[in-house]
């Protein structure tokens, strides 16, 4: 996909505002057990969301692919699943067909430091790897390809670029540890009789190939995909704040590695 400035700070834009009301539907369903009545703003939160996402797609509709429709498509599945989940579980008190709150995965947290440390040796070994990969490939980085919002926020920085990361990376790698890690992690356990290692190479091959959509780029899904793993193994053994931490400094040292990669070349 050719990179295109303008194109991409929209799908920043709109990347944030989907991602921000998936947020408040995540706390709002967080909430929701100990409120007596069902409340108005999770209605109003879910059609937003869904016109967003909706919007989203209709507005790109003339530069993805059929595939990546497809996945895009499948984000309108996750809001109306979590909706649909919180009715029933509100108005039934008994959820068979759907996933209650509790089932998450990576709610409870254990604050283990022999653990944190290995996982963190763990992550630094595989930030040296893209150090070293970036290194090798300066054709990668001289024509100016990867992730398209590695090139936006590589190229021209001004203070609003800063600011727009100082939201987007947080907020993205929280929604994508919620929906791809704990979130997705608890629906294939929860209706299938997988154990964890399968279930969780299922969504780290559909986290890598999301990824891969938007780069078109083996090594990004390699790379994407063996995060995954670790992420996925961080949240069952540590809890959803590890693997969202460990997320965001991976993707900003990525993005570091990468700035420095093009301020070489140039």
């Amino acid at each position: 996909m050719t990179y295109i400035e303008n194109q991409t700070k929209r799908r920043i834009k709109n990347s944030i505002v989907y991602n921000s009301i998936i947020f408040l539907i995540f706390l709002l369903w967080v909430s929701y057990s100990t409120l007596t009545t069902l409340p108005i703003p999770l209605f109003i939160c879910f059609i937003i969301l869904l016109f967003v996402i909706i919007n989203f797609i209709v507005d790109r509709r003339q530069e993805i692919s059929f595939n990546e429709q497809i996945i895009y498509l499948f984000l309108i599945f996750l809001p109306v699943y979590l909706f649909a989940n919180i009715i029933v579980s509100f108005n039934f008190n008994s959820p068979i067909f759907f996933i209650p709150f509790e089932s998450l995965a990576g709610l409870k947290h254990n604050h283990n430091i022999i653990l944190i440390l290995l996982y963190v040796s763990i992550i630094l070994l595989k930030l040296i790897g893209v150090k070293i990969y970036f290194a090798k490939n300066v054709k990668f980085l001289e024509e100016g390809r990867g992730n398209e919002i590695f090139q936006y926020f590589t190229r021209n920085l001004t203070y609003k670029k800063v600011l727009t990361l100082v939201i987007l990376f947080p907020l993205g790698a929280f929604v994508e540890e919620l929906i791809y890690r704990s979130f997705l992690l608890s629906v294939v356990t929860y209706y299938t009789n997988w154990n964890y290692a399968i279930s969780i190479i299922f969504i780290s091959i559909i986290f890598g190939m999301v990824h891969y959509s938007t780069s078109h780029n083996w090594g990004h899904f390699m790379s994407t995909l063996v995060s995954s793993i670790i992420y996925s193994l961080a949240l069952i053994q540590l809890g959803l704040l590890y693997p969202w931490i460990f997320h965001l400094t991976t993707n900003l040292f990525v993005l570091l590695f990468y700035y420095q990669g093009k301020k070489k070349i140039e």
